[in-house]
């Protein structure tokens, strides 16, 4: 994901500005061939292969989801997925436009927004460093309050140091606490339904990175002012800490079955 939007960054601020917008939607568009290269290398899980599990029926699937012992933690992970990938897309995919919207030209905007990316890839790789020192619970809840207060310091900012800082600071600990959720969330189900569990919860996700995108255009063609809607996120990062709190168990060190 943070290497994603770097090369994106990069496509943005090297190749719009000389050749085009298409030629920049064929590059990103040619990511996508890999698939069908990667898909040959993943394998099932011997230890799913092994316990003799067929392959589960979505709906039956769900219900035991949301059914104990699986209530809390699809609760908890459900939640917690929205919100990250609501603020997520909401806030890094209008990052160019909101630096255009704040005085920035197109060009300065697309490399100041390379700058601010570039800090999620130490966010990342720090995170997978700390879960198994810290936890999982600790560390996604850490990196969630960092991305909360990161996300309200670059609403309110109004200089360009100001700026950089916040966004640095906010793809830092943002893709950290998506890291630490992709290790979290396989582990909060047995091998039965673990696949369906963590991959649901994705899925989920993926609405929320629907609405945050569509919400803050909205919001800014209604002249809600930046401020008010990077608060907007740090509330959904906020009910996201909550929901690891109460709802989530640490994981690190447990057996998995």
């Amino acid at each position: 994901m943070g290497g994603g939007l770097v090369g994106r960054g990069l496509i943005s601020y090297f190749v719009i500005p000389n050749w085009g917008w298409r030629v920049a939607m064929v590059l990103t568009g040619l990511t996508a061939v890999y698939a069908f290269y990667f898909r040959r290398g993943i394998k099932e899980s011997p230890v799913y292969l092994a316990a003799g599990h067929r392959k589960p029926r979505f709906w039956a699937t769900l219900v035991q989801l949301w059914r104990p012992p699986y209530l809390r933690a699809t609760a908890m992970l459900w939640i917690v997925w929205f919100m990250v990938v609501f603020s997520y897309y909401g806030m890094f995919l209008w990052l160019p436009s909101v630096m255009q919207l704040k005085g920035f030209s197109m060009i300065s905007s697309f490399g100041y927004v390379l700058v601010m990316t570039i800090a999620q890839l130490p966010g990342y790789f720090t995170a997978a460093w700390l879960i198994e020192k810290w936890g999982r619970k600790r560390v996604l809840a850490t990196f969630l309050l960092g991305t909360a207060a990161a996300a309200l310091g670059f609403g309110m900012a109004t200089s360009l140091a100001w700026l950089l800082v916040m966004g640095m600071l906010l793809s830092f600990f943002n893709l950290g606490a998506w890291g630490a959720l992709y290790a979290y969330s396989p582990e909060q189900y047995p091998g039965s339904v673990r696949s369906s569990g963590s991959g649901l919860a994705a899925g989920v996700g993926r609405i929320g990175g629907i609405v945050g995108p569509l919400l803050v255009g909205s919001l800014i063609a209604s002249g809600v002012s930046f401020a008010s809607i990077f608060a907007i996120f740090t509330a959904a990062i906020v009910i996201a800490v909550l929901a690891v709190m109460v709802l989530g168990r640490e994981t690190m060190g447990q057996q998995l079955n």
